[in-house]
């Protein structure tokens, strides 16, 4: 167990930080901004071509949402002096969104719509750990987030039902077949060699495999209770396939 040096809220923008605090910091926030945009441009893309009112809505509201996560990200960012439009410099090599930009290119609705269920879901994982983050202006934007997201997966869920109805529950359930594990991956491997320095220094205080695994608790009850099938999978630790 690594045990954390700095509290929750304890580091401010005019604090003295060390090196490597920094550096650690802004790559984390980095890494946050660059997902919180690339999920903004997916949804927006969908706005025109989702199927009915109720989904573009859905789609519009998403993008929003995600837009403006990116927005107070980056503005962190601009306190730590980093400009908005020098942020991708900072992010480190992910290979996730790499992915994910070959497979949009690919998508129906019915893949948009389990990808932001899965998203949406495993989102609010990395931002209650944000919520106790060392850094006191990142753990006030989480805070911010979870009380204006109050209620939000249970509407997704609802969302999701109506779309079982309306689509049918063997397509829903190819979709999550197909998704599932893209989203068990999108916490990344149990553990890097920087996930001790995270949790060191109160960036994280849950390693990706904690994160992954209460993913899956909240998650999979849900999908029971959709009446879908958690699915299978053909290995039981990272990466899944």
């Amino acid at each position: 167990m690594v045990q954390r040096e700095l509290a929750v809220a304890s580091v401010h923008a005019d604090s003295a930080m060390s090196p490597r605090y920094r550096k650690t910091l802004v790559r984390l926030l980095a890494d946050q901004a660059r997902a919180e945009l690339f999920a903004a441009h997916m949804y927006s893309k969908w706005v025109r071509k989702a199927p009915g009112p109720e989904e573009k809505m859905r789609v519009a509201e998403l993008a929003k949402e995600e837009t403006e996560h990116w927005y107070r990200t980056v503005k962190l960012l601009e306190e730590l002096g980093i400009p908005a439009d020098q942020v991708t410099q900072y992010a480190g090599n992910d290979w996730f969104i790499p992915v994910m930009n070959v497979l949009t290119g690919r998508l129906r609705w019915i893949d948009v719509l389990m990808m932001s269920f899965l998203i949406d879901q495993g989102a609010y994982f990395l931002v209650e750990d944000f919520a106790q983050s060392s850094y006191a202006p990142w753990c006030k934007v989480a805070h911010e987030i979870l009380e204006e997201e109050v209620g939000h997966p249970e509407f997704g869920v609802r969302f999701l039902a109506a779309q079982v109805e309306r689509l049918g529950r063997a397509r829903v359930q190819r979709a999550l077949n197909k998704w599932w594990r893209v989203g068990l991956n999108m916490f990344g491997p149990p553990s890097t060699r920087r996930t001790p320095l995270y949790l060191k220094l109160g960036l994280k205080y849950r390693s990706n495999e904690d994160r992954r695994q209460a993913f899956r608790a909240a998650t999979e009850p849900v999908i029971e209770k959709l009446g879908l099938k958690v699915p299978r999978l053909w290995r039981s630790s990272y990466p899944f396939f």
